[in-house]
């Protein structure tokens, strides 16, 4: 019972300790207004001078009174406090300091001196009494006060004072500035006590004691953790009043007027922002009104520092929605975990601009927050900033942006080269370019942000007896800054759908499916590639769909969109040109202008974006400083994400190994070198597609009905024709002149292609087309999707809900490829030569042509080890893993089995034969990359007589499966090192080591030797064991003995007893 009452006890403390009591009314603050007005021979001569204390009071609240307390004899008919009804106390206040009362207030009427009460309270603080007022029901009514004895209140009034602020020196382990508040005024003399009252947000809150000018700094309003002493947070509004007292325990003489309101912490200048959609960037200033305090280094100078402000901006991180995107933070602490900014004590003057972007969806629709006037909020809240708490967590005024639209002529356009390249610029104006060459389609007039698609075209193919040779696009190359994008299916050469270059990471490839890719530019502009295969001949349907920031900023072959096709000619100066041939003739390029000629130096010198800033998604709920958010997406762009994710990103592995060769050691000499010609010696997969090819003669009236009949018949055509900017009349007309043209309908498959990516793209974009007809029935969009498949699945399947069920033994997107054929390989890493250093090689990129994007997509690992002539060793482990698609023409190979470390390799180089299948079953040629064990820095490959071979570098060993540079000590043995001059496969023996000099022999002569030494040694400690054991069994033994005794004598105790030995006995055996 003691121990319970002793535990309630505590606890009851603990309670006590923890539960905050209310706070000491001696700490308030507040003055009644007009003290000075309030005592009783003060008779007002004008009813708007009368005093109320209705409204002054709210509900209730303590005031202090210095030198003054509250009425304690009855008013006379003309004593009246400068109000009409004074209200005063017939009771003294309480003379012990702490003690709290209780009174009732008596508010004079017309019935007499109490004609009613007011309930109060009054405290006895140091120095002065605190009440709580209770409010009068009515004005005119106040309370009245009295002056002390302790002499007459001033009558001279401080002009109004003036709030400054300064850095003052505060003494600590670390010193360190602090921001103090000068109450500043001109000075009454020497022969008064100044008091100092500071407000807070309109709200007195700190009361100084009175001092003499002398100690004046005494007044000023500092940090403290007692809101009643000092500020607690910045971001705050102060005033000050001052006023005169004879003595300091004195009545004090009239309050000043109170100062301006002075803001002191971090001013946000512009809380709204006005952001039009089709020029997305603005910035947020702010600026401090104050500086911030830094530690103080020992010889008396400041240590920089800073102050950091982070962002936030409300949205639903679930959804797909445009959205406001902050610059970087890479000066945070954290390096860019946060939205936001650092502000640096130097320069806490200057204004601070914020750079921000609207992150717009691709939607013609403009898409705003459900905010009552649909602005986005952008909250703002410094970060913690160590020993500095008035600075950390402070919040900001939010920041309102507010996004204006702007013109859509962009909606519903689309610029073309379609095979055999019919042209199409924005504004809708048809031209031929029957030319083989090189060409810009697309280019971007802000040189700040360089953006171009170029575009190569060959021969399509050779009819017997034709006149007129078509020309088809083979290849489209897309820029912006120094990021390249190549998809090249020329014939002689290698096929390649890869990033040349993507040092700035603005561009977003996107792969549809196996024939189908998405570029797009930061500007939400995007490149859409369709891959089309014919007998004999490979081909790319180009669209160019511009964004809202391409008004009037277009040229090349794609013209200028401004909705008047007059101008589409144009060079880049602004003049016309005259007629198409002048015009392709002026948009060609040289061989060497054509980006995928360039080499890597070539393209590392391309104009790079103007990347002033990184906009980052910022955190959508508030963050706290001391709990960074991480960033998520960063990028240099305003990129539309919304319209990608449903797509495969392109790999940029490889790409990003290309840029990576400079800060590595190279190999010597590659394995293998491909050449173009190597490609086109090649026999080529064969899709599988209805092809329309005839042996009779094309007249136009012919060419247009079966056109006609052919586009309108398909189901794309009757889905999509009436969907608002997809023209199927231009396509009929390229469908037309292609067949006049190649005596042919091959091509004809490719215009309904054209038709269905126009279509799709405008489903994508147009928000009307989305919305529900009727409840419960699908949208136009959703009935589209649902009846349209690429390619009308090559007529090897059947179209379902918009996905094409293939036929068996067929596969791919379209169904256009026989399972039963593997894919075509080229090579493997083909870029290293058949090579992979093994500190950056995790997965193979296996090139070729005919990879699917399917579940049964493998690749075949068939792992060895050779010697540096090449000559295999030890046994061969084959392995099969999932192959990774990236596009038709690369499939990459993860290398998980092959990195697997053996305890010591039995060749010099590991070498892995590979081979992929679509299925599962059918796998392509073999081809082998070689995998050096330990890493490039001491492996080479060497040319023996043109036969490629592997050797160790200079300066290295090659010790039982391991590389060791030279001087290297072994790790058992100090003497034991690689000294590749002696041996490269087996260690040397250190020089000088183990070897005693004559100075050694001299100190160690007339001693026992080392032998003896540990001879002596182990004797001695054999026998200190030996009698250790012995004295230990003679303990056991009496211990036993003593148990037995003791056993027998409480043979009686209870079994619980026997229980608990038994479970030590236990315990002890164990």
């Amino acid at each position: 019972m003691e121990t319970i009452m002793h535990f309630l006890f505590l606890f009851t403390c603990a309670i006590a300790q923890n539960v905050e009591g209310p706070e000491d009314p001696c700490k308030t603050a507040y003055i009644l207004d007009k003290m000075d007005q309030r005592f009783k021979e003060n008779v007002a001569h004008n009813s708007s001078m009368l005093l109320c204390d209705r409204y002054r009071l709210g509900n209730g609240r303590w005031v202090r009174a210095d030198g003054q307390d509250l009425l304690q004899t009855e008013p006379g008919l003309a004593e009246l406090c400068g109000t009409r009804y004074p209200i005063w106390m017939k009771e003294a206040p309480p003379d012990t300091v702490g003690e709290e009362v209780e009174r009732d207030a008596c508010v004079m009427g017309l019935q007499g001196p109490c004609s009613k009460k007011l309930p109060i309270k009054i405290k006895k603080c140091v120095g002065y009494n605190v009440y709580y007022l209770t409010p009068p029901s009515a004005c005119y009514k106040a309370y009245c006060f009295q002056y002390s004895e302790k002499g007459t209140p001033p009558t001279e009034v401080i002009p109004r004072p003036v709030v400054r602020h300064e850095l003052v020196r505060m003494e600590a382990i670390i010193p360190k500035q602090e921001l103090h508040f000068v109450c500043q005024f001109p000075p009454k003399g020497n022969v008064y006590y100044y008091q100092v009252i500071w407000y807070i947000e309109d709200e007195p809150v700190v009361i100084k004691d009175p001092v003499k000018m002398d100690a004046i700094q005494q007044t000023n309003l500092g940090y403290n953790q007692d809101p009643s002493k000092g500020y607690t947070k910045l971001g705050i509004n102060v005033k000050c009043a001052v006023r005169l007292k004879v003595v300091p325990e004195g009545p004090p003489g009239p309050l000043s007027i109170l100062s301006e309101n002075f803001f002191a912490g971090i001013q946000v200048t512009s809380t709204k922002v006005n952001i039009r959609r089709d020029q997305p960037n603005e910035n947020i200033t702010i600026k401090l009104t104050v500086p911030f305090g830094c530690p103080i280094l020992p010889d008396g100078s400041v240590e920089p520092c800073g102050l950091d402000v982070e962002m936030n901006v409300p949205r639903d991180p679930e959804k797909c929605k445009s959205e406001i995107k902050a610059a970087k933070a890479i000066d945070l602490i954290g390096q860019g975990k946060n939205c936001g900014f650092r502000i640096s004590n130097t320069n806490w003057q200057e204004s601070i601009s914020l750079p921000i972007a609207f992150i717009d969806k691709p939607e013609y629709k403009l898409d705003l927050p459900d905010s009552p006037d649909g602005a986005f909020r952008i909250g703002m809240i410094t970060g913690q900033k160590e020993g500095s708490p008035a600075w950390s967590g402070i919040e900001l005024h939010d920041v309102y942006v507010h996004i204006q639209d702007s013109s859509d002529i962009w909606q519903g356009k689309k610029c073309a080269a379609l095979n055999d390249p019919h042209m199409y610029t924005f504004d809708g104006r048809g031209f031929e370019n029957q030319n083989k060459g090189r060409f810009v389609l697309y280019w971007g007039k802000n040189r700040n942000f360089p953006m171009e698609v170029q575009i190569e075209t060959t021969e399509c193919n050779s009819w017997p007896g034709r006149t007129n040779q078509p020309y088809c696009v083979c290849a489209v190359v897309v820029r912006a800054g120094a990021d390249v994008f190549l998809i090249d299916r020329c014939r002689h050469r290698r096929i390649q759908i890869t990033y040349l270059s993507c040092k700035e990471n603005l561009l977003d490839a996107r792969k549809e499916s196996e024939m189908e890719y998405k570029v797009y530019f930061p500007s939400g502009t995007y490149v859409h590639a369709m891959l089309e295969d014919y007998t004999g001949v490979r081909t790319i349907n180009v669209h160019v769909y511009p964004s809202k920031s391409d008004n009037d900023q277009t040229l090349g072959l794609c013209g200028t969109l401004n909705e008047n096709r007059a101008d589409d000619f144009m060079d880049r100066d602004g003049n016309l040109l005259r007629g198409e041939r002048e015009f392709n003739t002026y948009w060609s390029l040289r061989d060497e202008e054509f980006l995928a000629n360039m080499n890597d130096d070539e393209l590392n010198a391309l104009p790079r974006w103007k990347n002033d800033v990184v906009y980052c998604t910022c955190p959508h709920q508030h963050v706290f400083g001391d709990k960074p958010e991480a960033i998520g997406q960063c990028s240099e762009d305003t990129i539309v994400r919304c319209a990608k994710e449903e797509n495969q990103q392109l790999n940029k592995n490889k790409c990003r190994i290309r840029s990576k060769r400079s800060t590595r050691r190279p190999f010597s000499h590659k394995m293998f070198e491909i050449h173009n010609h190597y490609f086109g010696e090649m026999e080529e997969v064969q899709l599988f597609r209805n092809k329309r090819a005839t042996d009779e003669n094309w007249t136009e009236e012919k060419a247009r009905a079966y056109c006609n009949t052919f586009m309108k018949n398909s189901q794309t055509f009757k889905a999509c024709d009436q969907v608002p900017s997809v023209n199927s009349v231009f396509l009929i007309e390229n469908c037309v002149l292609d067949i006049l043209m190649t005596n042919s309908t091959i091509w004809a498959a490719g215009g309904r292609e054209a038709l269905r990516t126009s279509c799709m793209k405008e489903l994508s974009q147009n928000t009307t087309l989305k919305e529900d007809e009727e409840e419960g029935k699908p949208s136009i969009a959703e009935q589209i999707r649902e009846v349209v498949c690429i390619n009308e699945c090559s007529g090897h399947g059947t179209c379902l809900n918009g996905t094409c069920d293939c036929d068996e033994g067929y596969g791919a997107k379209d169904c256009s490829m026989d399972l039963n054929k593997p894919p075509f390989v080229y090579g493997v890493n083909i870029d290293e030569g058949g090579l992979c250093d093994r500190r950056h090689c995790q997965k193979a990129v296996v090139e070729g042509f005919g990879f699917l994007d399917m579940e049964t997509l493998k690749c075949s690992l068939s792992i060895f080890q050779v010697t540096e002539n090449k000559t295999k060793v030890g046994e061969t482990k084959t392995y099969i893993v999932p192959g990774e698609h990236d596009s038709i023409a690369e499939v990459i190979c993860p290398l998980g089995p092959a990195r697997r470390r053996r305890s010591v390799p039995e060749g010099f180089v590991q070498g892995i034969t590979m081979s992929v299948s679509n299925n599962g079953q059918n796998y392509s040629t073999e081809h082998t990359l070689y995998i050096d064990i330990l890493d490039g820095d001491c492996q080479d490959t060497v040319n023996v007589s043109g036969d490629i071979q592997f050797t160790l570098r200079k300066g290295y060993c090659y010790i039982n499966g391991k590389c060791y540079g030279d001087g290297q000590l072994h790790g058992e043995d100090e003497c034991m090192n690689c000294n590749s001059s002696k041996s490269t496969g087996n260690w040397s023996k250190v020089e000088g080591c183990g070897v005693t000099t004559n100075e050694e022999n001299k100190e160690i002569e007339g001693k026992p030797s080392p032998e003896e030494d540990i001879s002596t040694t182990t004797i001695v400690a054999i026998v200190i064991v030996c009698i250790l054991v012995i004295a230990a069994l003679v303990i056991a033994v009496i211990l036993f003995r003593k148990k037995k005794k003791k056993s027998g004598r409480l043979s009686l105790k209870p079994e619980r007893e026997k229980v608990v030995y038994s479970e030590v006995a236990t315990t002890e055996n164990i």
